[in-house]
């Protein structure tokens, strides 16, 4: 779960004394989050991606108590998964007059080889959106629109990958067949201004799939659209003569019938997915289960996060498996940009 980490604002204990704000910004012991935050710079460097950017939202947060979040921030918030972190804090505001993009006022000073990698790690910058005035939502310390709202402006307007990732974590989380059947969603589809924004954001809702069970499936899924290619069977069940081999992330009812597996390392890795069993032994098992499926006659395709960025890669990566577009596409978006890849997987 993501966690704030310990930030401290000028109002605090620590703004007096040999911690204050500007002996410690100087010192290169903290860093500035945004102008009054603070937070120590060993804490910063250390935490994940996902820590950092709540963090960040909470200093906005704190510093304006009224915010209200929306788009991918407000379903980061509320647990909807997403590609990597959003690439901006978003801010729903009434008015038309401060729309768009303001910076961040990170500060980093020091030499010490913390104060030299947080200069590579900033939050990233405040984006305002026009929201009309709706019901809110509290979740945590935190307002924000409806995750309906949310997840139709990012449908409506974010690169189709990102689109596609929370349309099925959305789809995942309300135990329904249809997006467009959880409540909120159609409406607020409808309520869009423009008809492009309209139909681009039902076309999104109605690809998502509750077996794209990571952010990683979905990209990859998104990516086999936008390349011609044809639509996977996901999580299908394997046999063979010994009993169940196990459920592939992607399988084509096509020659040679390959089956795909997105490798996020977590997989292996975190306790919460491997139930504490050594990685070795979890590596053991999915090489025993690759040559079951090999021996059914599946060849066993396998991609990161490194090969879904660029996409041509993983565009070249199903070619070789034997797999072949069914249908002409444009050029491909790059759509991991926002940063270094971290597996939520």
């Amino acid at each position: 779960m993501e966690r704030v980490l310990p930030l401290i604002d000028t109002s605090s204990r620590f703004a007096d004394g040999p911690l204050a704000p500007r002996s410690a910004i100087a010192s290169g012991r903290f860093v500035r989050i945004r102008r009054g935050f603070y937070v120590p710079t060993s804490a910063w460097v250390d935490a994940p991606p996902h820590e950092r950017f709540r963090t960040a939202v909470a200093a906005y947060s704190r510093a304006n108590p009224q915010a209200v979040f929306c788009g991918e921030t407000a379903l980061f918030l509320h647990g909807i998964p997403v590609v990597k972190v959003p690439p901006a804090i978003d801010v729903a505001i009434a008015s038309t007059t401060k729309l768009g993009i303001r910076p961040n006022t990170f500060c980093v000073r020091g030499e010490s080889d913390h104060a030299q990698r947080a200069r590579f790690m900033p939050p990233p910058p405040v984006r305002r959106h026009r929201h009309a005035q709706s019901e809110l939502v509290t979740i945590d310390e935190f307002h924000t629109v409806p995750p309906a709202a949310a997840l139709v402006e990012v449908l409506a307007s974010a690169r189709f990958a990102r689109g596609l990732t929370v349309a099925d974590g959305m789809l995942r989380r309300s135990g329904l067949d249809s997006l467009l059947d959880v409540r909120g969603v159609r409406e607020e589809i409808e309520a869009l201004a423009f008809e492009t924004r309209r139909k681009r954001a039902h076309d999104i809702a109605a690809l998502a799939r509750t077996g794209a069970e990571s952010p990683g499936e979905s990209v990859s899924r998104a990516l086999m659209h936008l390349f011609g290619f044809p639509e996977p069977t996901l999580q299908k069940e394997f046999r063979d003569s010994r009993g169940f081999i196990g459920r592939t992330d992607f399988a084509w009812d096509v020659g040679p019938g390959p089956v795909g597996e997105f490798d996020g390392w977590g997989k292996y890795f975190r306790e919460e997915l491997t139930g504490g069993i050594d990685p070795r032994e979890v590596i053991r098992r999915e090489k025993r289960r690759e040559n079951r499926l090999l021996a059914l006659g599946h060849p066993v395709l396998r991609w990161d996060w490194s090969e879904l960025e660029p996409p041509e890669l993983f565009r070249a990566r199903l070619l070789d498996a034997g797999l072949r577009p069914i249908r002409s596409h444009g050029n491909v978006p790059e759509v991991l940009v926002e940063g270094p890849s971290e597996d939520r997987r």
